[in-house]
């Protein structure tokens, strides 16, 4: 590929690529709550039909995966793998907008930069997006693409994936034949560092649920006046009661038997990542943009800090409700109290084996009465190798950008890679030079103009090109 002159297309092209970007970030999809998914599965098919890819919106039972072909005969093929849908955004503490896409000024420690801001920015429609302009601009000047491509796009990926696995029994034998996939991810923190991770940890989601009506005591039918506590008793402290007896009182060690049963150690390989990892880790990038002041372990022990991070499976309280909850006040005896709970799941942990043991951890404490529903079922754990030819390809593309990538052996956060690794037997990677965070979180951003440091978005763009580049050579 003539890599400078698809480099000038790029920047010749800056507002046409914005635009693009502009449009899906306005597209509402927010699986949890069910808003525009079906809008954005359109659009985002028209864009691969700009392509000129052979384009489905694959119907599952939940919400459609579009997928694009582009077959021209080529030797290699790349699949690569997206989601479309994106976080609720109706969360207090945006300072712009959470859907206007707005551009303002940021200050990062590598310096000042101008900041995309709106929910799905960074996970990841921005990514996804810098792939598509990428390919565009490989095929505009080439006069087509020199490889063949397989984009997969599902909608239910902050829903734990559901039906993606309907999908690629569908299509496996198409499938099978990539060479290798990616999955845009932006690897730059905010002082520009590039942090390249090989693989994932597994999750499964699910709600506990203590109501009168199944307990047989306290409020059965509704929350009745909170006088009553004095001779009623309450789905909520019980509820509490039972989440207490998961950890130990600092709530970092679960108690639940067997749950650190399969908990492999890390590799050799794994290993070696680590000792090279404790050289240049830093973790006030994290502390900053997390709003975190404080870690579990001694961050002076940065090896001690890392393997708490990568090799800890964890089981969290995403959140707690029951009874009233509004401004003000109002004494009630609430009659049902939930809470949201995720597992993340390290190597060799199976995500079939979880629930089971929660199950039989609370039977086991007399807490028959606790309803347990599976929200999201959630994935395995997933891997790849340093040495895959497509994670050497990215290495190689970030050093010709003059990073040096920090490697780790897995992400702490979770996708479902296993389909892919496991079942077609693939290779993958994450990357694209650039910056984005807050995920899940208000404010979240993407970098549109770097500094030097931190690639903008067009830095990101190029570095896809070159990625390509790479991975076709190799």
């Amino acid at each position: 590929m003539n890599i400078e002159k698809i480099y000038t297309y790029i920047d010749k092209n800056r507002d046409s690529h914005f635009q693009k970007l502009r449009k899906m970030l306005l597209q509402p999809s927010v699986s949890p709550q069910n808003i525009g998914i079906r809008e954005c599965a359109e659009l985002l098919a028209r864009m691969y039909e700009e392509l000129e890819c052979e384009t489905e919106i694959f119907e599952t039972e939940g919400n459609p995966v579009v997928y694009g072909k582009y077959d021209c005969g080529a030797e290699k093929t790349l699949l690569s793998y997206f989601m479309y849908d994106t976080q609720p955004y109706d969360e207090p503490g945006w300072t712009h907008p959470p859907m206007e896409a707005v551009l303002a000024p940021l200050e990062l420690p590598s310096g000042s930069v101008t900041a995309l801001f709106n929910r799905g920015a960074d996970n990841t429609k921005g990514p996804m997006m810098t792939f598509l302009n990428a390919l565009e601009s490989v095929q505009k000047t080439e006069g087509a693409l020199p490889f063949n491509v397989l984009l997969v796009a599902e909608g239910e990926e902050e829903l734990g994936s559901p039906h993606l696995p309907d999908f690629v029994r569908a299509k496996k034998e198409e499938l099978k034949n990539a060479d290798a996939c990616i999955f845009p991810f932006f690897m730059q923190d905010t002082k520009g560092k590039v942090e390249l991770y090989l693989g994932v940890k597994g999750i499964i989601y699910f709600e506990l649920e203590c109501s009168g009506k199944t307990w047989g005591r306290g409020p059965t039918e509704f929350g009745i006046h909170g006088a009553n506590k004095a001779w009623v008793d309450s789905p909520a402290w019980r509820l509490i009661h039972a989440l207490s007896t998961f950890t130990r009182e600092d709530g970092n060690t679960v108690t639940v038997d067997h749950f650190y049963e399969d908990v492999a150690a890390p590799s050799l390989e794994d290993e070696e990542l680590i000792k090279n990892l404790v050289k240049t880790f830093d973790p006030e990038p994290f502390k900053q943009t997390a709003k975190v002041e404080k870690f579990i372990v001694n961050e002076k022990d940065p090896e001690k800090l890392i393997r708490k991070l990568l090799y800890t499976s964890n089981l969290n309280i995403n959140g707690i409700w029951g009874g009233y909850t509004g401004e003000g006040s109002k004494t009630l005896l609430p009659h049902k109290v939930t809470a949201k709970i995720d597992i993340r799941l390290v190597p060799n942990q199976e995500r079939d084996k979880m629930l089971p043991l929660i199950r039989e951890h609370l039977d086991r404490k007399g807490y028959t009465d606790i309803q347990l529903r599976v929200i999201d079922e959630g994935y395995n754990w997933s891997k790849v190798s340093v040495r895959e030819p497509v994670v050497q390809a990215m290495i190689r593309t970030c050093r010709s950008f003059g990073y040096e990538p920090e490697i780790w052996p897995h992400l702490a956060g979770s996708a479902p890679f296993y389909l892919f690794s496991e079942v077609l037997n693939i290779p993958y990677v994450m990357g694209a030079l650039g910056h984005g965070a807050r995920a899940h979180s208000p404010d979240e951003y993407i970098v549109y103009e770097g500094n030097g440091k931190v690639l903008g978005l067009d830095g990101a763009q190029k570095s896809m090109v070159a990625f390509l580049d790479e991975w076709l050579k190799g």
